[in-house]
C-alpha cells in the first residue's frame, strides 16, 4: 500500500463554516482568500455510477477466489481499486436508500429537497415521476424537453449538477437518473448497430427473438470509450442499472456474481481505453453506487399489498392512486408508459363509490420496496364532502337538516382562515406566473431555430430548449393551480343565509382530484372516512356529534398494527410496517421540552409505547446536532396542542440503537451518551455499523426541509415579484410532503407491481444504505495504491471530493468563483481528507483544523 494506512486516523474537528450573515462581497472575498483544494493533477474525471451497488457484497466478490484460474472473481475491480486504488470502506447514502433521493445528493452535494421515486402535488396531482425514461424521449424527440424532471425541479431550486461544473463542450454525460440533455446520436447508434444487418442475420435473430436489453446501453459504452480518445473532455459518466435489475429478482450468490462479472468486464474495458489515451496520468476512474441491497440467499422477500389495504373497508375505503400499475407484470396496460396516475378503485368507500376517477382519496409511492409514502386527502374536505352529499337528500328531517348545515359551516369556518390565506398568496403567486409567461413567450420567440455546429457544441441549442421547456411547464402550472383556485374561491364563497344545497355541483365546490392541505397529526388520529353504520348522531342540544357520526381512523395505530397469518419464513416477523414517520413544526414540541430547536422534529412512531422525536438544532456555522428522545403516547386535540410522555432509553425503541452491539459510545456508556446532543458526525460514528447504520441522521434527512438559498425570501435586493416567484417555488415542493412515511420490517417489501423475490432497498438498514465509493488514477492524480479509509462517509461527501480532486473547491469548501457565477454554493458534507494526505506541505486543508494557505 502506498500513501495511505489500511485503518485511517479519526479527525473529530468539524469542518469550518461562514457565518451565514456575511454578505455576498465577503464571501467573494473568501473565495480568492483560500486557494483550491488540490495538490494533484486531476485534469479528467471517467465516473460509472452503478444502481444498487452493496459494497459488502462486492468486497466478498473480490476476496472470492475463482476456481478456475485462481484470481480474484472480480479481476479487473481487484486490480484497479484494491491493487491500484483507495476505497471507502464506510461509505453510505445520507437519507433513504432509494434512488432518486439517494443520486439526487450525489449529483448535487447538497441536503435533501427529492424525497421519493415519485412524488405527487396535493394540489394538482401533478406527479414527478423521476424514474420514467420514456416520455422523456417523447418530449425530447417533440422538443418540448431537454432535461430529465429531477434535473428541471433541482434547477428551479437553484442547485447545480456535477457535471454543470464543466464546460458543455468539455463534459460526455450519457443516459441517467438525472440526465441534462438528450443524445439522439446514442439512440440512433445503437438502433443501427442493433439492426443494420443482413437480411439473414436479422431474420436469424428474429426466429430466435431480439435482444434489446442492453442496445442502448452498449453504445452508450461504445461512445464513451471512444470520447476517452478527445484531450478536451474532462468529465465523463456512465450509469449502469444491470445489477440493481438482476439482484432485485435473485437472490442466489451465483446471479449476483454474473452480474457483477459484468460490471468488472465493463470496468476493465474502460480502464484499458483511459490507458491508452493522453490524459491517462492526469485521469482518475471513479466508482459510485446509490445505496445497497437488503438481501439473504435463505429468505424469500415477502410482499405486502398496501393498495389494496387502503382499499378495504378496514383501511378507509379509499380509491388509490399510484403511478405504478399493481401487478404490471401480468397487466397489458402496464406497458403504457404514458399513464401519468393508476387509479385503483374500491367497492368498499364508504361515500364515493363510483367516483374514483374525479375523486381519489389516496396516493400512495410504494417505488423503493422496503418504504411506502401515503397522502391522504385532507379529512375535513372528507367531512365537508360527506356533509354535502347528506344536505342534497329530500328526505332529511328538519333537526337533522338544520345540525348538518352547522356542522358544514362550523368546518369551513374553522378553516377559513387559512384557506383564505393559501387563495390570497396562490393568486398573487399565479399573477406574477402570468407575467413571466408573456416573458418567456417572447424570449422564445426571439430566439433562434437553427443552431451553427459550434452553437450545438457549445449547447447553445439545449439552453434554448430549456427556456421552451420552461414555457411550456409554467403554462401547465399556471391553469392547473387557477382550477384549484377555483374551486375553493366557490367553497368560500358559500353563506349560511342563502345556503341551497340542492342547486350546487359538488365538483364545484370540492376540487376533483385533488387532497388538499397536507393533514395534522390530530386528523391523522382521528381521521374521517364515512358516515357511521348506525347514522347520525345528534347531541342533546340539536347539534350533530362529530365523534358518534362518522367512521374514524387512527392511522399511526393501524398500519403499525398489521400482520399476516400466512407467513412461514423463519426470521421474517409477521407485520410488514416497521416504523412510521412524520414531520412536526418545532414550534409544538419545543414549549414541552424547555429547547431551541430547528423548524422540523421528526416524529418515530413503533407502536403507543415505543416512539421517539429526532430533535435537531443549528450552531451559528450551520452545522446539525441531534438528540433521541424516547416518548410515549404522543397525541395532538382538536386545537392542535400536543402530549406525550417522556420515557427512558429501553430496548425496542425505533432504530433499535440502545441494544446494538455495534454501537460505538465511550466507555460503553449507552443510557448515558444516548440521553445527550451530539452533532451529526458523532452521531454517524457512533451508528454507523448497527443495523439501522445512519438511520437517526437519514430520517431527518428524510422527513426535514432543508433550506433553500435561492428561495430566500431575505435576500436584499430582489424584487417583489422575485419574492412571489421564489415563494411559489417553495409551495411546490411543500406540497409534495407526504402524510406518513412507512418503512418496512426486514426481508418485506410493498413493490405492489410486482414483489421483488430478491432483494430490497429503500430502508435505512446498514445493508441497504452501504454503498460503494472507489478510486483509482494515473500518476500525475496522487490518488493513493491499495488503501482503505475506513473513517464513515455519506453522500454528502461526494461531489465536493470530486471538486477538490480537479481543483474547484476552496479550503473553506466552497466552489471557486467560475463554479460560485455557475450557482455552487458551500457544501455542507466533509471532504474525504484522506485521499489529500500526501498533498504538499504547503497545501493546509482548513478542515483538518489547519491554517488555509493564502
Amino acid at each position: 500500500m502506498d500513501r495511505l494506512s489500511h485503518h485511517s486516523t479519526r479527525f473529530s474537528t468539524p469542518a469550518i463554516h461562514p457565518h451565514p450573515g456575511f454578505r455576498l462581497c465577503a464571501v467573494f472575498l473568501l473565495l480568492l482568500l483560500f486557494p483550491a483544494l488540490s495538490g494533484a493533477q486531476t485534469k479528467r474525471v471517467v465516473i460509472i455510477k452503478i444502481d444498487g451497488l452493496p459494497y459488502g457484497l462486492l468486497d466478498s466478490f473480490v476476496a472470492e477466489r475463482d476456481a478456475r484460474t485462481g484470481k480474484s472473481q472480480l479481476p479487473w475491480i481487484d486490480y484497479i481499486f484494491y491493487h491500484r486504488g483507495t476505497r471507502l470502506a464506510n461509505f453510505y447514502v445520507r437519507g433513504m436508500s432509494l434512488s432518486a433521493p439517494s443520486w439526487s445528493m450525489l449529483e448535487t452535494g447538497q441536503h435533501l429537497q427529492i424525497k421519493g421515486n415519485v412524488e405527487f402535488d396535493r394540489y394538482t396531482l401533478h406527479t414527478y415521476d423521476y424514474l420514467n425514461f420514456i416520455p422523456f424521449y417523447l418530449k425530447s424527440a417533440a422538443g418540448a424537453r431537454i432535461d430529465m424532471p429531477g434535473v428541471e425541479v433541482l434547477d428551479s431550486l437553484g442547485f447545480p449538477l456535477l457535471v454543470d461544473a464543466f464546460p458543455h463542450e468539455q463534459r460526455y454525460a450519457n443516459f441517467q437518473l438525472y440526465q441534462r440533455g438528450m443524445r439522439f446520436a446514442t439512440l440512433q447508434g445503437g438502433l443501427e448497430k442493433r439492426f443494420l444487418k443482413s437480411p439473414l442475420e436479422l431474420w436469424d435473430e428474429w426466429t430466435l427473438g431480439f435482444e434489446m436489453r442492453n442496445i442502448f446501453f452498449d453504445q452508450m459504452e461504445r461512445d464513451l470509450i471512444q470520447k476517452l480518445d478527445d484531450p478536451r473532455l474532462r468529465y465523463l459518466d456512465l450509469y449502469v442499472q444491470s445489477f440493481d435489475h438482476a439482484a432485485h429478482h435473485n437472490r442466489d450468490h451465483q446471479s449476483h456474481l454474473i452480474a457483477l462479472r459484468e460490471v468488472d468486464s465493463l470496468i476493465g474495458r474502460i480502464w484499458t481505453a483511459i490507458q491508452k489515451s493522453s490524459l491517462a496520468d492526469e485521469t482518475a476512474l471513479i466508482v459510485v453506487s446509490d445505496h445497497g441491497f437488503n438481501t439473504d440467499e435463505k429468505i424469500y422477500s415477502q410482499g405486502y399489498n398496501l393498495v389494496k389495504f387502503l382499499g378495504s373497508a378496514t383501511g378507509g375505503g379509499h380509491h388509490v392512486i399510484t403511478k405504478r400499475r399493481v401487478m404490471m407484470d401480468y397487466a397489458l396496460k402496464g406497458m403504457n408508459f404514458l399513464v401519468p396516475l393508476i387509479t385503483t378503485t374500491t367497492r368498499d368507500s364508504y361515500y364515493l363509490k363510483g367516483q374514483s376517477t374525479d375523486y381519489p382519496t389516496a396516493l400512495l409511492d410504494f417505488d423503493g420496496n422496503e418504504r411506502a409514502s401515503i397522502h391522504l386527502r385532507d379529512s375535513d374536505l372528507n367531512l365537508l364532502h360527506i356533509l354535502l352529499q347528506q344536505l342534497q337528500r329530500n328526505d332529511l328531517s328538519l333537526p337533522l337538516r338544520r345540525a348538518l348545515t352547522d356542522a358544514f359551516f362550523n368546518t369551513l369556518e374553522e378553516r377559513r382562515v387559512g384557506w383564505l390565506n393559501t387563495l390570497d398568496e396562490l393568486s398573487e403567486e399565479l399573477s406574477v406566473l402570468r407575467t413571466r409567461i408573456e416573458l418567456q413567450r417572447k424570449l422564445w420567440s426571439a430566439l433562434p431555430k437553427k443552431f451553427s455546429p459550434e452553437d450545438m457544441e457549445m449547447g447553445r441549442d439545449d439552453e434554448a430548449k430549456r427556456i421552451f421547456a420552461q414555457f411550456d411547464r409554467w403554462i401547465g402550472q399556471e391553469k392547473a393551480y387557477t382550477e384549484y383556485l377555483r374551486t375553493l374561491t366557490n367553497l368560500l364563497s358559500l353563506r349560511k343565509d342563502n345556503f341551497t344545497p340542492a342547486k350546487l355541483k359538488i365538483g364545484d365546490l370540492i376540487a376533483k382530484g385533488s387532497m388538499g392541505e397536507r393533514n395534522s397529526i390530530h386528523e391523522l388520529q382521528n381521521y374521517i372516512v364515512g358516515v357511521a353504520p348506525g347514522g347520525f348522531i345528534l347531541k342533546p342540544d340539536g347539534s350533530l356529534d362529530l365523534q358518534k357520526s362518522f367512521v374514524r381512523v387512527n392511522y399511526l395505530d393501524l398500519l403499525h398494527e398489521v400482520s399476516v397469518r400466512n407467513n412461514v419464513q423463519p426470521g421474517v416477523a409477521n407485520r410488514p410496517i416497521d416504523i412510521i414517520t412524520t414531520r412536526i413544526s418545532s414550534d409544538l414540541v419545543s414549549p414541552l421540552l424547555n429547547e431551541q430547536l430547528a423548524p422540523d422534529v421528526v416524529w418515530v412512531y413503533g407502536g403507543a409505547e415505543k416512539q421517539a422525536l429526532i430533535l435537531a438544532r443549528e450552531d451559528e456555522r450551520g452545522g446539525l446536532s441531534f438528540r433521541y428522545q424516547p416518548i410515549r403516547n404522543l397525541t395532538q386535540d382538536a386545537n392542535g396542542r400536543l402530549n406525550f410522555d417522556l420515557a427512558p432509553w429501553q430496548s425496542d425503541l425505533p432504530l433499535r440503537i440502545f441494544e446494538d452491539q455495534q454501537l460505538e459510545v465511550p466507555n460503553n456508556d449507552r443510557q448515558s451518551w444516548l440521553s445527550k446532543w451530539h452533532t451529526d458526525l458523532e452521531w454517524f460514528r457512533a451508528l454507523h455499523r448497527t443495523q439501522y447504520s445512519n438511520g437517526l441522521i437519514g430520517l431527518y434527512e428524510e422527513i426535514a426541509q432543508h433550506p433553500i438559498e435561492k428561495l430566500s425570501q431575505d435576500e436584499p435586493g430582489i424584487s417583489a415579484d422575485e419574492r412571489l416567484s421564489r415563494r411559489f417555488i417553495k409551495r411546490q415542493r411543500a406540497l409534495i410532503e407526504t402524510d406518513l412515511l412507512l418503512v418496512a420490517n426486514d426481508h418485506w417489501n410493498f413493490d405492489v407491481r410486482g414483489f421483488n423475490p430478491g432483494g430490497n432497498h429503500g430502508s435505512f438498514f446498514r445493508i441497504a444504505t452501504h454503498s460503494t465509493f472507489m478510486l483509482a488514477g494515473g500518476e500525475k492524480t496522487q490518488l493513493a495504491h491499495g488503501a482503505v479509509i475506513e473513517e464513515p462517509y455519506d453522500s454528502l461527501s461526494f461531489v465536493p471530493t470530486i471538486l477538490a480532486l480537479t481543483g474547484n473547491l476552496r479550503d473553506d469548501s466552497s466552489p471557486v468563483p467560475v463554479l460560485w457565477d455557475k450557482g455552487f454554493r458551500r457544501f455542507p458534507g466533509r471532504i474525504v481528507k484522506e485521499l489529500f494526505a500526501d498533498a504538499p506541505p504547503t497545501r493546509k486543508l482548513a478542515v483538518t483544523e489547519a491554517p488555509a494557505t493564502r
